[in-house]
């Protein structure tokens, strides 16, 4: 398995790290779960098995809590119709995007868009995440608060996945 601090080249997508280079990236997520961390609630509906979860269904969670811990500018790219959305970080650096979600980070739009389009397979917007969605999703979710501290605790065990050193490639080489 490859290290999941090395940026890696990805044929013509360009550059991602994280669990982006396991052999499977939502059966390493699977494998992180609430308890590791964290006693399970006394609640059969309690959402939060593992962080897969935070990748698929609490990507708003992951997104704000990548914002508070490493400062990252936190988005939504939403499609037109307004049903479904996923919410993700940018960073800037070097003259190039990077998109953050719980898979890592990826310089790929196209990457970056395998789990997005699942949820946003129309003409869509890309837009920063406003105080009025926190709110909905404070008021939408039982769970919001232990979300997020679950969100904390992945990022802060696996920081090498969400942390571009200032070692990256300038351009992609094929």
């Amino acid at each position: 398995m490859l290290s999941r601090d090395d940026m890696i080249s990805v044929e013509s997508y360009g550059w991602h790290k994280g669990f982006y280079n396991d052999n499977n990236f939502s059966d390493s997520l699977r494998r992180i779960s609430y308890g590791d961390f964290f006693e399970y609630p006394d609640d059969p509906e309690f959402p939060y098995d593992s962080a897969h979860e935070l990748l698929r269904g609490s990507c708003h969670h992951f997104a704000l809590s990548l914002n508070k811990v490493l400062g990252y500018s936190a988005y939504i790219i939403e499609g037109n119709n307004k049903r479904s959305f996923h919410a993700f970080c940018q960073i800037y650096k070097n003259n190039q995007c990077f998109y953050v979600d719980a898979r890592g980070i990826t310089s790929s739009f196209d990457e970056f868009m395998l789990v997005a389009s699942e949820f946003v397979n129309d003409e869509y917007t890309i837009r920063a995440i406003e105080s009025e969605d926190i709110e909905e999703w404070k008021n939408a979710s039982n769970y919001h608060n232990e979300a997020l501290v679950f969100a904390e605790a992945v990022i802060g065990k696996f920081k090498e996945c969400y942390v571009l050193s200032n070692k990256i490639p300038n351009k992609i080489i094929y």
